[in-house]
This record gives C-alpha cells, sequence and structure tokens, in this order.
C-alpha cells in the first residue's frame, strides 16, 4: 500500500535505503539533495514495492503545488522493480491538495496517463576505458575543435571551490538564461557545497592568470556522472572551453562512471553539440496539471508564475 508522509514523518535513512535498492536510482533523489532544493518535501513509500516517489512542493495564495527543484533534471517514482503500472499508482495516488503540477519524471516512466503530457531529451555518453575508442565516437567537428584549442588543456584544473564556481555561475550563465532568482543561486550554491564534501563529484576548468574563466560541475554517484551545471566567462569562448572540460572529464575516467549523463535539452544546438561527442538520446516526460480555483487557473493559463 502507498502511504503519503509529511516531511517530518520521513525517515532519512530509510529513504535513502530504498532509493538505493531501486533500478532506476537518480543522484536528485537523495534526502540531502532534497533537503537542499526542496526544504519541507513530502514522500509517498510503498513498502511492499520498496516504490518511493518525492514530492517537492510550495505554497502561494494558501494554494499548494508540486514543482521541479532549480538544478534537478528528473524526480518521479524510483522502486527495485519499476513498471508503468507501479508508476500509475503512485501519480494516482499524490494527495489531491497539490491542484497544480509542474515536474518532470525519470526515463523510466514512460507511459503515464496524465493531465498534460509534453517530451524532454535526456543524452548520455557511454564512458569507456580506451580513449581512443572514446573519441573515435566523436563528431569530426568535435575533434578538429579539440585539436584547435589543445594547447589550451595546460590551463585545466580540478581545484575550484564551489564558491569560485558560483561567483563565475552568477555573473554568465545565471543572466544568460535568466534571470535567475537568488534563491535558486543560493540552493545551487549550497547543493554544490554538499556534492563536493560528501566527494560525490568534483568542478574542473579552465583558469588563466589566477582567475577562472570556464567550469563545470560534475555529480559522481553510483556509477552515474552528471554534468549539472556549466559556466563559461565570454573571454574564454574562442577557447571552446566546454569541449575541452567534457573531453578532459571523459579521459581522466569520468569518476569511474560508466555514463556521462549531459542532461540534455530541448534546444536544438545544446541537443547537437551534444550529439558530437557520442551521446544517445531518450525521452523523459513533462507533467503539467492545472486543477486551480478559475481564477487562478486562467491567470496561471496565461502567465508564467503561480
Amino acid at each position: 500500500m502507498i502511504h503519503h508522509l509529511v516531511h517530518t514523518a520521513i525517515d532519512k535513512a530509510h529513504w535513502d535505503t530504498l532509493l538505493l535498492r531501486s533500478n532506476n536510482r537518480m543522484w536528485y533523489a537523495c534526502s540531502a539533495v532534497l533537503d537542499i532544493v526542496a526544504p519541507g518535501w513530502e514522500a509517498l513509500i510503498d513498502e511492499g514495492s520498496g516504490g518511493i516517489m518525492p514530492l517537492p512542493w510550495r505554497s502561494r495564495w494558501g494554494v499548494h503545488y508540486l514543482f521541479q527543484p532549480y538544478g534537478v533534471q528528473q524526480l518521479g517514482v524510483f522502486a527495485p522493480q519499476y513498471d508503468d503500472a507501479l508508476g500509475q499508482r503512485f501519480i494516482d495516488a499524490v494527495p489531491a491538495r497539490f491542484r497544480y503540477w509542474d515536474v518532470h519524471v525519470n526515463v523510466a516512466m514512460q507511459d503515464i496517463r496524465f493531465d498534460r503530457v509534453t517530451h524532454s531529451t535526456q543524452q548520455e555518453i557511454p564512458v569507456l576505458s580506451d580513449m581512443a575508442l572514446q573519441r573515435a565516437a566523436y563528431s569530426q567537428g568535435h575533434r578538429r575543435n579539440l585539436r584547435k584549442v589543445e594547447h589550451f588543456r595546460k590551463d585545466l584544473t580540478d581545484h575550484i571551490g564551489p564558491d569560485a564556481f558560483m561567483d563565475l555561475f552568477a555573473r554568465t550563465t545565471a543572466v544568460r538564461f535568466g534571470p535567475t532568482k537568488p534563491k535558486d543561486l543560493m540552493s545551487l550554491r549550497a547543493l554544490i557545497r554538499m556534492l563536493i564534501a560528501h566527494g560525490q563529484g568534483r568542478v574542473l576548468g579552465m583558469m588563466e592568470g589566477g582567475e577562472l574563466l570556464a567550469a563545470a560541475v560534475f555529480v559522481e554517484w553510483e556509477g552515474r556522472s552528471i554534468f549539472l551545471k556549466s559556466a563559461v566567462d565570454e573571454r574564454a569562448q574562442e577557447r571552446s572551453p566546454m569541449f575541452l572540460i567534457i573531453d578532459e572529464y571523459l579521459s581522466r575516467g569520468a569518476g569511474g562512471s560508466a555514463l556521462l549523463d549531459l542532461a540534455g535539452s530541448n534546444t536544438p544546438s545544446v541537443q547537437r553539440f551534444n550529439a558530437g561527442f557520442g551521446a544517445r538520446a531518450s525521452v523523459y516526460l513533462h507533467l503539467i496539471r492545472n486543477r486551480l480555483p478559475p481564477p487562478l487557473r486562467w491567470y496561471k493559463q496565461r502567465t508564467d508564475g503561480i
């Protein structure tokens, strides 16, 4: 039977044990991650199947709603033997008080009946032990770009702290694709501090004269690496730093991972960039529900915010 637990009733150690037993487990669903990105998160747990589903929620204007936390690509249902019937039971068991949803569920959840479903793209690179074979899967254009900027490889380092990365991110990526809310930047900073402190990842970047010009955060957890966030100063653009950073990360073994999850994008240029490294695409679902009272429902249909 599926049980709903409020935040104070969740046994975090037990939650993490159930997550590790799940065949579709993802770092995003670790309790330490959820505590940072969605304080007060609630949960559904089915002890019989071992299935779990985090419920990141907020309240505004007296309305409770489910949201996708900043920096978290996918959540949804995790289980030792996931199947679509189990996933649907969890979706149907979410308390009715959550009258608005805007969430992304993990790639295992391919057949879900819901109010509105759209598709997003995830891209992953299989990590090979032979770097020559790894690079053979790159596109000709990617290999050519890497040859052009090879002399900048000496400027790469993984001795970069979370605050240095966030200072660069706040004035580059957060502005270009923003405006990013201050609370989301604070959450991301705390998240990167946590993953580095717990030995769950690293920052790899490019320096010049002691100044950080480009960097990417990689999560390393349970045989899977995640390209979490990146930032590039305009002065580094001609160095093609992300080509070098991803290639260097793979050449260092990607933290012992079997897969590098580039997170993907619905933006064609980003998809092409990722595909140039031999990334394979798959689909995950975006679930939207709007069962708000009429005035709020109409407002939400016409604006971006609740």
